[in-house]
């Protein structure tokens, strides 16, 4: 009987039915994983994007009550390392003793690793070897770190995955991409937004709340498929030597060979819709590089006479072997090939010819040999980043964080049959707005619907505030910033493009070496922009002036390699700097010459009136001791009361590298008319390698403030003083002094092939430098948009080692370059030495003239750091007090001047003259030159670093 109803009720007993398994944030956070080991550091191969996504979680990872583990996690391309990691690796100094080094496929280093370092783990995040795969692991890939469990890689999951996560005793998996199994209890994350709900779910279960966004784009590692290629081949071909030593000689060659010789041409094929050109310009007498800087400037521009004229002539390629370009070296870093390399996709040009000019400095040869290599790419489909891979390094910078990935395809822009202007026309040409100004308004359109919206929107649900209500959201952000760290170029996470007075988006006439507008991150903090207006004064819907509430920084280098060097040296910057002895409370203050301003009244008449080569009003480089007093507040009134010993530096002293004798001397034998009127002992006094300081002082310092005229490839120093030497001693050299100043904004005399390979990439990416902070002060050093990474001027500082820049993306303002009292818009000689005595003398009664435009941005900024503010938060508040503060003052404006240009091109670039004396006849607020001052500076770093600063309250180093 007994058995019988033990029957029945076998029969009749229904089993609970299994709960699914949901990714919910009190499900995942009793999950986790328990490491049996963990490595010291780890290196992994750039071949393929999952390689990062396996290591993350090993490289950093959470036990249950949410206490970090961090090693260090380096992206190596196995062949061809970057030297930026390879630095990295020995300032931070511990021992790799994990390798992947790319033989071995995702699957199967991920299946190695989770035996290897786990010992169990509930859990394990299981993505598809493909591009959907990625765009949803890389979402996803900090859950795995924040509950310490493995990431693996797959096609399928087949027998060696199933028994590989049994020996862990995994239990749920979740899974991005098309994969399934029965083996184990599922979760399919189907979308990169899935995946940023989960973690948000984690984020704010397992740490409270979102502190950190890292925006990225995994278009970033999946370049466009090639579908044909060509390859044309440019020389070798002679063109004359326009080194301005050799001046009268230069003035022959200029006058009947020109400074620009054609040297070649190739022509885009006709069914090339999305056209990638890679050009390599090379100097192939390059062997006193070294010593004299030899350079070679190349220019692409489209044979098409109906395009603007800056367009015909360089408007695909505008660059250089200094100025953009990253030579060869042999091992003990001396050149082996000058050459200069860039890409750019051109979007429907197809039978477009294209004409390939030169142009050399050899400082003493009459010429020199020059070619070219131009591959050209059919592309399948136009979104190509310049920057690759960045995105692989976003889940280890996200994870250190406790932040989240938010990560979408479509952040992406570049022009296609759908890409339209206002008037429903296509924009055939540059990918950018820099060389194609008909982009400017569909991009700007594309940041705030397709980015800015949707940043909205998740800060709306972070916050638990509506979206309609933009006023609480902009109030709440306001009072609780939060930091958005940006991973990716101005491709794949496109900048706002903002109209500028003094450098307009002109499709009539666009300034195509340099670009138009002001490129700016300042759309991605800020959360109630006036909807669609990118105007010079664009404004806030709930600010009397803009304002940004959250708080920027964007992450860039050269590739993945160099990405991945700067973030650990943000995460172990502690480690690093304890090393570094004195460099951490040393600053250096270099100013460069060039920034004193005067309106002398009768040279207007001669040079202006009569010789035609100054307009009218534009302001003349002679001292005025404005740029010196400068230097000496910054010194006094910001750097001392940080805590630092301050090295200063003005004019040629502040130059990078100085000459030695012997180059002096060949520049001396190089022509009969050198070796009469290069006096070798007065110019070693000038630019000497004595005399020169701005490589000591930069490698020794902590805090770098840098300010002198450039481009978006090199600064210099050096001003007139310069540029007006080499011909003749100290009088000859003064009565240059007095006429260079009045030719094409300064720039042009015997000195100044002697100064145009300064701050360049060429020679700056070989520095050694520390994990400093660099303000640089500069015309468009810091535009991205447009450049080729290898080609930007302060990413070359970034890869020598530095940690976080400050640059501006267009042209910078100066605050007037001269002293009070000025009274009247024309300079007289006693009423600028009385305002230089006035000045003088209230500066040692410790009354400093008060900062303005930049000076007062960067002043403000490090009083906040002296406030234990980290870099990205001092300069969100700096930015914020910037308009509120400077709105109102009055000066006698001087607009910023021709921007540092080949020679060949300042003639082109000359201001108008209009426009300077519409602006130059009494005092104004200028309150359009503000705001770009406002907009154009950007922080690129991890905004949430912490920089050492000596006198710092509550220090945490």
């Amino acid at each position: 009987v007994i058995l019988l109803i033990a029957a029945a009720g076998v029969y009749f007993y229904k089993p609970a039915e299994e709960k699914p398994f949901i990714a919910a944030r009190e499900v995942l956070n009793v999950l986790g994983g328990v490491m049996k080991d963990v490595p010291n550091a780890i290196e992994v191969a750039d071949s393929s994007p999952f390689y990062a996504l396996i290591a993350t979680p090993l490289a950093v990872h959470y036990d249950k009550e949410g206490d970090r583990e961090i090693i260090p996690m380096y992206i190596k391309n196995m062949t061809n390392p970057s030297r930026a990691v390879i630095r990295t690796e020995q300032m931070v100094g511990r021992f790799i003793d994990l390798v992947i080094d790319g033989k071995k496929s995702p699957k199967e280093v991920s299946l190695e690793l989770a035996e290897k370092y786990w010992g169990k783990s509930d859990l394990a995040l299981i993505i598809k070897d493909d591009k959907e795969g990625y765009e949803v692991g890389l979402v996803a890939t900090p859950i795995a770190s924040y509950l310490s469990v493995p990431v693996i890689v797959t096609d399928k999951i087949d027998s060696s995955v199933i028994k590989t996560l049994s020996k862990l005793k995994v239990r749920y998996i979740l899974i991005c991409g098309n994969l399934s199994t029965n083996a184990f209890k599922s979760y399919k994350i189907e979308t990169p937004d899935d995946a940023l709900n989960i973690t948000i779910d984690l984020v704010e279960e397992k740490f409270g709340k979102v502190g950190y966004i890292t925006l990225a784009n995994p278009i970033d590692a999946w370049p466009p498929r090639v579908l044909d290629k060509k390859t044309v081949t440019i020389g070798p071909v002679e063109i004359p030597s326009i080194c301005t030593t050799q001046f009268v000689r230069t003035v022959f060659n200029f006058l009947f060979k020109g400074g620009e010789v054609e040297i070649g041409n190739f022509t885009i094929p006709d069914d090339y819709k999305y056209a990638l050109i890679k050009f390599e310009g090379i100097n192939l007498d390059s062997d006193e590089v070294d010593e004299l800087r030899d350079a070679v400037l190349f220019y692409v521009g489209i044979d098409d006479p109906s395009l603007p004229e800056s367009l015909q002539t360089r408007g695909v390629v505008a660059g250089g072997t200094n100025w953009g370009g990253i030579p060869v070296r042999d091992a003990n870093g001396h050149i082996v090939k000058d050459r200069f390399y860039t890409e750019a996709v051109l979007y429907d040009m197809g039978g477009k010819r294209c004409k390939v000019t030169a142009s050399g400095t050899w400082f003493t040869r009459s010429s020199g040999r020059v070619m070219a290599v131009v591959e050209i790419d059919k592309l399948g489909s136009p979104v190509y980043a310049m920057a690759k891979k960045l995105s692989v390094v976003a889940p280890y910078l996200t994870a250190y964080h406790r932040g989240i990935l938010f990560a979408r395809e479509d952040f992406a822009f570049a022009p296609d049959d759908n890409v339209l202007t206002k008037d429903m026309k296509r924009c055939p040409g540059y990918y950018t707005q820099m060389r194609n100004p008909r982009l400017a308004e569909p991009l700007n359109r594309h940041v705030f619907d397709k980015i800015h919206k949707p940043l909205n929107a998740l800060l709306a649900k972070i916050a638990g505030i509506d979206l309609s209500d933009l006023k609480s959201l902009r109030d709440h952000y306001k009072n609780n910033p939060i930091y958005i760290a940006l991973v990716g170029d101005a491709v794949v996470l496109p900048q706002i493009v903002y109209q500028n007075y003094m450098e307009p988006i002109d499709e009539e006439d666009p300034p195509a070496y340099t670009g138009g507008g002001t490129p700016s991150d300042f759309i991605y903090g800020n959360i109630d922009p006036i909807p669609y207006d990118w105007s010079n004064l664009a404004n806030d819907t709930y600010s009397y002036y803009p304002y940004q509430e959250n708080i920027v920084g964007r992450i860039i280098g050269w590739d993945a390699q160099d990405v991945s060097a700067l973030v650990n040296r943000v995460v172990f910057y502690n480690d690093i700097i304890e090393k570094l002895g004195d460099w951490k409370e040393t600053a250096a203050n270099l100013v460069g010459g060039g920034q004193d301003f005067q309106r002398p009244l009768v040279r207007y008449f001669i040079f202006g009136t009569l010789l035609g080569l100054t307009p009218r009003g534009e302001p003349m480089k002679y001292w005025t001791g404005y740029g010196e007093m400068c230097m000496k507040r910054t010194t006094e009134k910001v750097l001392k009361p940080m805590g630092f010993k301050v090295l200063e530096a003005y004019d040629a002293e502040a130059a990078l590298c100085g000459y030695s004798d012997e180059a002096l001397n060949k520049i001396k034998k190089s022509s009969l008319l050198n070796r009469i009127f290069f006096r070798e002992s007065y110019m070693r006094k000038l630019i000497g390698r004595d005399a020169v300081k701005g490589r000591e002082y930069i490698k020794k310092s902590n805090f770098i403030w840098i300010n002198a005229h450039g481009n978006q490839h090199a600064f210099i120093a050096p001003g007139p003083s310069l540029v007006a030497a080499g011909f003749g001693g100290p009088i000859l050299h003064k009565i240059l002094l007095q006429i260079v100043p009045n030719i094409m904004g300064g720039f042009v005399g015997p000195g100044y092939s002697l100064s145009s390979s300064d701050y360049d990439t060429r020679s700056v990416e070989n520095l050694e430098l520390g994990p400093s902070f660099i303000w640089i002060e500069s015309c468009t050093v810091g535009r991205i948009e447009g450049v080729y990474p290898t080609e930007s001027g302060f990413q070359a500082f970034i890869h020598a080692g530095a940690a976080a820049i400050v640059a501006s993306s267009t042209g910078s303002n100066i605050a007037g370059g001269y002293l009070e009292p000025k009274r009247h818009k024309y300079d007289l000689p006693w009423t600028v030495w009385k305002a230089y005595i006035n000045t003088t003398k209230n500066m040692k009664e410790g009354e400093y003239p008060d900062p303005h435009f930049g000076y007062l941005f960067y002043q403000d900024m490090c009083k906040e750091l002296l406030e234990n503010k980290t870099l990205g938060l001092a300069f969100r508040n700096a930015r914020n007090a910037y308009l509120p503060k400077d709105a109102n003052w009055t000066l006698w404006w001087n607009p910023p001047l021709p921007q540092l240009l080949p020679l060949s091109v300042q003639s082109m670039s000359h201001s108008d003259s209009g426009k300077f004396q519409e602006m130059a006849g009494k005092k104004m607020r200028m309150l359009k030159a503000k705001y770009i001052t406002f907009q154009e500076y950007a922080l690129y770093g991890d905004p949430a670093l912490n920089p050492y600063v000596p006198g710092e309250t509550n220090q945490i180093y």
